[in-house]
């Protein structure tokens, strides 16, 4: 957080407290302004708690940290201050801050929930496990801190060697329900360590028979079958799932096991105790409470699965797309940039790093990552990430490469499953003016899916913009704007083509609502200024010429724009 917002921050809470009507600096005027020195201890301590509250509300957690801290600091006594200064400490991701706090807060309460679980994880990660099941024993009042703290203490007692009190307290969460599968998979990871193979198998079919947890338990069975000497079973079981579930992966945890069980070795080492909490932690925090948008307790099931295991990388990736749903951009890339590049996870990673600086404006930055990525991961989703960035950036020049690679090592079959590679090919050869090559895969698409909108909507707007077969063009249009009424593009795509054959009152029609389902689009106001002047409504023509430059126009539509607004319509007719 910079200088500048901590004093924002500071002026709101003081502000809240003075009901000034500005942020003084300095000495106070002669008239008593507000100042630092003229606060008593309960309103500074009143200040840090509300530019706390607004840090929180902000999504600032590392001022939220900062301002809960020194408010408990303040009044050392206070509980909920000091459940705050855990919670912000938590998000902040920094364990040895949210240790030291936990510590305080469980001195003030040995059965404050969330201090037991920081310090019950920093336990297990020890191998301190009969410490941190007695921690970790009591159940609290909140249900969502209840379940992992069920699933710590379980994990925790069969690390120290209580596997039948760790059965009992996973069967207490066979409740029904979302839980009650995840606890399953749990004893069936217990039922293969103690070699009880009958109830391991049956406990992993029930949960497969749910599709709950899809890929935990078959990278669980996986392990439990190969540590278990049974490769063949492990390498038929996975390499069925991989194939009918993921439709045949490329890189990640499931390839890395693939490649190691046709190598006949297992697929994985055993986990510790507090490696199997850690992993029981990610599928509620993804598949339930991220699922649900209950993205705090997400978080907090993220960052104690980190505390128990750092190396998680699993859970970096799902507390990386956590931040992002939470708007915590400059957070959610630290955690992408943790995961190393030896991880199986990389690819994942990346590509949600790249989705991001994307989303940010950061096109180049994007690019540089899927490069890298490319270079060192060559697979078919990765290039076809770095074609479709730079179909982003509208550089299709760069990006034609790409799409002619991946089409090359494709087969029919592969196209025919999936054709998005050519019709992107497609937009990169019309805009490089190849427009029957474009054609060509354009028709291929719409042979292989004939309700594909898109490839619709591009061949027949393009064949409008040419002035060629305009009756199949306006057929298409019509088709896929069927497929999607609340396309903006689609919708201008037939006014531009009444436009195009001088039907401008009917133009109008479509480009207004065109307008109205995508008002952020520069290229269907600036039509809309197009059409306005030919029915000779000038004024409302150049009102919507300037709008459309506030909406990032390519150069070309920026310079065509500029030139309408000083000459009118004829005087784009001019440029090159």
């Amino acid at each position: 957080m910079t200088d500048f917002r901590r004093r924002m921050t500071a002026c709101f809470a003081a502000l809240l407290l003075a009901g000034s009507a500005g942020c003084a600096t300095g000495n106070a005027a002669s008239g008593g302004g507000f100042t630092a020195d003229d606060t008593s201890p309960e309103g500074e301590l009143l200040g840090d708690y509300l530019a706390g509250r607004y840090a929180y509300n902000i999504d600032d957690s590392e001022a939220r940290l900062s301002y809960y801290m020194s408010a408990f600091n303040r009044e050392p006594d206070n509980l909920v201050l000091g459940v705050k200064a855990v919670n912000a400490a938590i998000s902040s991701g920094d364990v040895k801050v949210t240790q030291k706090l936990a510590r305080r807060v469980s001195a003030l309460s040995p059965d404050e929930p969330l201090s037991r679980l920081v310090l019950g994880a920093a336990e297990m990660k020890s191998g301190k496990y009969s410490a941190a099941a007695k921690r970790l024993e009591k159940q609290p009042d909140d249900p969502s801190l209840g379940v992992m703290i069920a699933m710590m203490e379980a994990w925790a007692r069969h690390g120290a060697g209580d596997t039948d009190t760790a059965l009992e307290i996973f069967d207490s969460i066979e409740v029904g329900g979302y839980f009650d599968v995840i606890a399953t998979l749990q004893k069936a990871q217990i039922y293969g360590e103690t070699g009880d193979d009958a109830k391991a198998m049956a406990a992993f079919d029930r949960v497969e028979s749910t599709g709950v947890s899809p890929i935990s338990m078959a990278i669980a069975r996986a392990r439990y079958q190969s540590l278990a000497g049974n490769i063949d079973a492990a390498l038929k079981d996975l390499a069925q799932f991989d194939k009918e579930t993921l439709g045949g992966v490329e890189s990640g945890p499931i390839r890395t096991m693939l490649t190691a069980l046709k190598a006949g070795k297992p697929a994985g080492k055993p986990l510790t105790a507090a490696q199997a909490a850690s992993a029981s932690l990610i599928d509620p925090a993804s598949e339930f409470f991220f699922q649900q948008r209950g993205y705090d307790a997400a978080e907090i099931y993220l960052r104690v699965a980190l505390m128990l295991n750092p190396d998680n990388q699993r859970a970096k990736l799902w507390l990386g797309a956590t931040l992002e749903r939470m708007e915590r951009i400059v957070d959610a890339q630290a955690v992408y940039e943790s995961v190393p590049r030896s991880s199986d996870y990389i690819v994942s990673s990346d590509l949600a790093y790249a989705n991001l600086l994307v989303r940010n404006g950061e096109d180049d930055r994007a690019e540089a990552v899927l490069k890298r990525l490319v270079k060192e991961h060559p697979t078919f989703l990765v290039r076809e990430a770095l074609g479709l960035s730079y179909l982003i950036k509208e550089d299709y020049a760069a990006a034609l490469p790409y799409y002619n690679a991946m089409l090359d090592s494709m087969t029919e079959a592969e196209i025919e499953e999936n054709p998005t590679p050519l019709f992107h090919r497609g937009i990169c050869l019309v805009e490089s003016d190849r427009f029957e090559e474009a054609a060509v895969d354009f028709k291929r698409v719409l042979e292989i899916n004939p309700d594909h909108a898109d490839a619709l909507n591009y061949l027949g707007y393009t064949w409008v913009d040419r002035g060629e077969n305009l009756e199949e063009a306006f057929d298409m249009i019509r088709k896929a704007l069927s497929l999607q009424p609340d396309s903006g593009a689609i919708t201008d795509s037939l006014g531009w083509a009444h436009y195009k054959l001088g039907q401008y009152s009917q133009a109008r029609v479509y480009l207004e609502d065109a307008a109205e389902k995508s008002p952020n689009s520069a290229t269907i106001i600036d039509h809309l200024g197009d059409v306005y002047w030919r029915l000779g409504r000038f004024r409302e023509a150049g009102y919507q010429w300037e709008r459309a430059l506030d909406f990032d126009p390519t150069d070309e539509e920026r310079a065509r724009i500029k030139a309408k607004l000083k000459g009118g319509l004829s005087a784009a007719d001019d440029l090159p």
